[in-house]
């Protein structure tokens, strides 16, 4: 069964999107530590979709459907904001001293660190991003 949250493009928003990960994460059974981390992806999917899809324009929507089966928690974020593919990034070097690093780039590291895939495509004039957890 897909759960759907909406939200709108407002930063105050992620209050709700907590919640719904929280209590879908328990009706899951999910372990507390990789709730967090599954928290810690999608706030930054999600902030970037709130701080940069829809330039100057405000009372936008941000669709999350989560589901849960065979072992696997699948996220699915769209919006109709700029395209924009994350997964083209160029993957920062974390071997760098933070002062030498460019800005940005770490958000999407590390949400392709703590989840098991993550996926963009553009369709119907839609940014759809997919993240996939494997749950042992």
């Amino acid at each position: 069964m897909i759960n759907t949250l909406h939200i709108k493009n407002e930063l105050e928003q992620l209050t709700r999107l907590y919640e719904f990960l929280d209590l879908h994460a328990s009706a899951y059974g999910l372990e507390e530590q990789l709730t967090m981390q599954i928290k810690l992806a999608l706030e930054e999917v999600v902030t970037n979709v709130i701080l940069y899809a829809y330039p100057d324009k405000k009372d936008q929507n941000i669709r999350i459907d989560m589901n849960y089966g065979n072992k696997q928690l699948t996220i699915v974020i769209t919006d109709k904001g700029t395209p924009f593919n994350p997964l083209e990034m160029k993957e920062p070097d974390i071997t760098l001293p933070p002062e030498e690093r460019p800005i940005g780039g770490l958000g999407i590291y590390l949400v392709k660190q703590l989840m098991t895939e993550v996926t963009y495509s553009r369709s119907s004039g839609k940014n759809i991003l997919t993240m996939t957890k494997d749950i042992h």
